[in-house]
């Protein structure tokens, strides 16, 4: 699963209401959907219920809304506090947010086999 970008008008209020750059919004918003999910499939874990259920996430965030706050606040202090070196290679930076793993726990693709392909003629 790969994270989709912010949306810009997001990104634009978030970098107005915590006094951040732009850049740094986006990779804080970036970073907060990766913990809100990684909160949601240990939350999901512990209740039996299945990760990959997106009505039950939903039901999940309309149930506990501090949990995106503070998936937000702590991505966006992580963010101000990184050295500016950081944000020199944003593009690099963001790239390895988006496409790192969410769930390392995934089920093989059913079309992967280890079986050799027979060429019939």
């Amino acid at each position: 699963m790969h994270t989709p970008m912010p949306d810009p008008i997001s990104v634009l209020a978030v970098s107005r209401d915590y006094s951040i750059s732009e850049v740094q919004a986006e990779v804080a918003l970036t970073w907060a959907a990766v913990a809100m999910t990684v909160e949601w499939e240990g939350f999901a874990v512990e209740a039996g219920l299945d990760p990959a259920d997106g009505e039950a996430m939903s039901r999940w965030n309309q149930q506990f809304p501090h949990v995106r706050t503070a998936c937000l606040d702590g991505a966006v202090a992580q963010v101000a506090a990184a050295p500016a070196p950081v944000f020199d290679p944003v593009h690099r930076l963001l790239h390895d947010v988006r496409t790192a793993p969410v769930c390392r726990r995934r089920p093989v693709s059913p079309l992967r086999t280890t079986r050799t392909r027979v060429r019939i003629r």
